[in-house]
């Protein structure tokens, strides 16, 4: 994979288009996306869907009945407030339940500090310290995240490589990418989109769906699936062979990122992550944090690469047009 041109689009969407939270942002973002593909001759088509109080804006190449889907969200967050990110550093993002559970028992303990000083007559010290904790745990929620290099620009990168990677072979026309909104809000784009493939019976029986999250930063490629670890086993031997440290994942009913929506078909995420310091779980480093910036092309090249070799394995009987 030309590792130049992943460098020249993350320098151009971090220059640009860094944050996209507002409908204004998102719509700028995904006329440049569209720019993109047009230059290396796909049709795209974008879509707007209400789903759950949402509106939705969708990108994707055009495809009658695709036989492997890619999947990015584009879409970004605001701040994560102050410690969560240790705390997922300690605890992990694959261990969604038992970090419910560390916030509340933290929500708690705030909670009952700030309860502590009023009913002992410390007023003054009560407001003070619920100004410091408002700053902190809540204020940060309200304001876009200024730098989403990891989360998820990467995993759009990873799919306009791809798109340029196959854009001259025979199998073009089998593989569709789509760019997903509001992931961050709860898996909603990648929702909306479902009911509309649903209605038109758009997937194959043995579609291959793949989805892209946070892919340049950690130490270990994770192939996350839901139960059904169809997809999982076709495409593990293909990343092991440019990243041996690759591990499977089975998250059960605990969503992580958009390839949840289409569990039933064995859709899998791939994430870069870290180990946490209490051991069994992973990590995404400083994502929903300013600290965001670091972008590893390398690591998303060889990514590419992987699935590439996956691509031409599956299509190998593919006849040239």
């Amino acid at each position: 994979m030309n590792v130049r041109l992943l460098k020249e689009w993350n320098e151009c969407f971090s220059r640009q288009f860094s944050r996209r939270l507002t409908g204004k942002e998102k719509e700028s973002f995904l006329d440049k996306i569209e720019e993109e593909l047009l230059s290396r001759n796909y049709e795209s088509e974008r879509v707007r869907i209400k789903h759950w109080g949402f509106n939705n804006r969708l990108l994707s190449t055009k495809c009658e009945k695709p036989e492997v889907v890619f999947l990015a969200h584009y879409d970004t967050p605001t701040i994560m407030p102050w410690g969560i990110s240790s705390a997922f550093a300690l605890i992990g993002h694959t261990r969604q339940v038992l970090a419910s559970i560390f916030l509340i028992i933290l929500t708690l303990s705030l909670s009952i500090i700030y309860h502590w000083f009023k009913l002992n007559g410390f007023g003054y010290w009560a407001a003070i310290y619920l100004g410091i904790m408002s700053i902190l745990f809540l204020f940060p929620i309200f304001f876009p995240n200024p730098n989403n290099v990891e989360d998820n620009t990467s995993g759009v990168i990873g799919l306009l490589a791809l798109a340029e990677q196959i854009k001259d072979r025979s199998f073009k026309d089998k593989v569709q990418f789509v760019f997903l909104d509001n992931e961050e809000w709860g898996l909603i784009g990648s929702n909306a989109l479902k009911k509309v493939w649903q209605k038109e019976n758009h997937l194959r029986v043995n579609t291959v769906i793949v989805n892209l999250d946070c892919i340049s930063r950690g130490g270990i490629p994770l192939l996350v699936y839901h139960h059904n670890d169809r997809v999982a086993q076709k495409i593990r031997p293909f990343l092991e062979e440019q990243f041996p440290q690759t591990k499977m994942l089975d998250m059960k009913n605990i969503p992580l990122s958009d390839n949840y929506t289409f569990r039933e078909k064995g859709a899998i995420d791939i994430s870069y992550a870290d180990q946490t310091i209490i051991p069994g779980g992973f990590y995404i480093r400083k994502i929903h944090t300013p600290s965001d910036k670091d972008f590893f092309p390398e690591k998303v090249g060889l990514l590419v690469d992987a699935l590439i070799d996956f691509l031409d394995e599956k299509f190998v009987d593919t006849p040239v047009h």
